[in-house]
């Protein structure tokens, strides 16, 4: 943990900040200082320009930082929550939301949103962040995955990849396209046709990636009480139950295919390879928009993107990290207050456009040119008609967990119906505690 305070004092002004200008004499009108103590992975937002502008219209706050890497975030927080002198803001992965809601580690911070927040924020953030009709967190950024490919590799195999989601490539159709352009036998190529993950240790079964393949085999617009309604949702609406959810003749369909990518078909790997795509090892790889400005700032090769296949229904997982503020906080109202307005307007810019990634408020798109064309515009396009947050419960730790040991075992080779039908029990009882 390396601990440091933040002291911002006699800053310039800054113009055209909206949020929260009229509250400024509000937090600082008793003359008392205020220290927000923010816990958060290194480099992460709120940003010190941000920070600094909004202090300049505060003042009388100022900010102590605790940083801890990223894999030793979710203890910290529940230790530092529970103890005596808890952080006044957290920022964590998003798809924790509810579970710190439930769990009251979180304030709610529905009052203090600011008009037109609900028409301007992504369905897919609001419902992520929503828990028993309150916001917990306004959300700051969002990321989901495409297709890249290694255009000179794509194009020597004569395989032209769809630029629209109106024209994307089905699953199998995918699959067509990694066995044309792989280079060497199955299993043990030269240039892989799917390269692997750079999430995680970089094996299969990650539910933000992998859970893709059978909710896209699904149908959200089936009856409620129909398999393919359950398949595309793999958690009941209300979060209470996954049976019959995750086992059903569509989802195993879909991992029967999943496997085969990894076993039979012998296209993708079932260990890491640092780099793959970008050492130009492999025809194709999911990524996030990171890959993208990656190549940008360096273009190592050339390529492209292709919306993210799917069998019955395109879909795509949203999800980043976020911040809210804690619910015992020495400071909640003050705590809230900078959570929200470093989530809307100039201050939001400030800090999304320091990652690259896709802000969360359909009004900032436009101020990121680099969304605005192909290729990078495929992540705009499927956010807004494909983002899915991944299945939101306050035991979304334990499902995140569980699935994907069982998404995993399926790529090297294990039964599906066996693996989904032990998550699912094991998941419900997770749920019923």
């Amino acid at each position: 943990m390396t601990p440091y305070r933040l002291l911002f004092a006699g800053l310039a002004c800054a113009t055209c900040l909206s949020a929260g200008s009229a509250a400024a004499q509000d937090i600082c009108e008793d003359g008392q200082a205020v220290t927000l103590t923010i816990l958060r992975t290194p480099g992460n937002y709120p940003y010190p320009a941000a920070m600094k502008a909004w202090q300049e219209k505060h003042p009388c706050v100022s900010f102590e930082i605790n940083e801890v890497p990223f894999a030793q975030l979710a203890d910290t927080i529940s230790v530092q929550a529970a103890g005596a002198s808890p952080p006044d803001i957290i920022v964590y992965d998003g798809p924790n939301t509810q579970s710190y809601a439930e769990a009251g580690i979180l304030l709610p911070v529905t009052d203090y949103l600011p008009d037109g927040w609900e028409d301007d924020i992504l369905p897919a953030t609001r419902a992520e962040h929503s828990y028993n009709g309150e916001v917990y967190s306004p959300g700051i950024e969002q990321t989901t995955v495409a297709l890249y490919y290694n255009r000179a590799l794509v194009e020597a195999a004569g395989i032209e990849p769809p630029q629209t989601l109106e024209e994307a490539w089905t699953w199998p159709e995918a699959l067509e396209a990694f066995k044309a352009c792989q280079q060497g036998p199955a299993g043990a190529p030269d240039i892989w046709g799917l390269g692997p993950t750079r999430f995680g240790n970089g094996q299969p079964g990650l539910v933000y990636q992998d859970l893709l393949y059978q909710r896209s085999n699904g149908d959200p617009e089936a009856p409620q009480d129909s398999s393919a309604f359950r398949t595309f949702w793999a958690l009941s609406p209300d979060g209470s139950t996954v049976e019959g959810y995750l086992d059903t003749p569509e989802a195993i369909e879909a991992l029967t295919f999943y496997r085969a990518m990894f076993n039979e078909e012998g296209v993708a790997p079932k260990v890491g390879i640092p780099n793959a795509f970008f050492d130009g090892k492999a025809c194709f790889y999911i990524d996030t928009p990171a890959a993208g400005n990656a190549l940008l700032a360096e273009p190592t090769i050339e390529w492209g993107i292709t919306p993210l296949p799917y069998f019955r229904t395109p879909v795509v997982h949203t999800g980043s990290t976020t911040f809210g503020a804690t619910a015992r906080s020495a400071h909640p109202e003050v705590a809230a207050r900078f959570v929200v307005e470093m989530s809307w307007g100039e201050y939001a810019y400030m800090n999304v456009s320091q990652r690259g990634n896709l802000p969360t408020l359909r009004s900032l798109f436009e101020r990121f040119d680099i969304y605005d064309d192909y290729p990078m515009k495929v992540f705009v396009d499927q956010l807004e008609s494909w983002g899915q947050p991944r299945p939101p419960s306050p035991r979304f730790a334990q499902y995140d967990r569980i699935v994907s040991e069982a998404l995993r075992d399926v790529a090297f080779g294990g039964d599906p119906e066996r693996a989904m039908a032990g998550a699912e029990r094991n998941v419900q009882r997770a749920l019923e505690r």
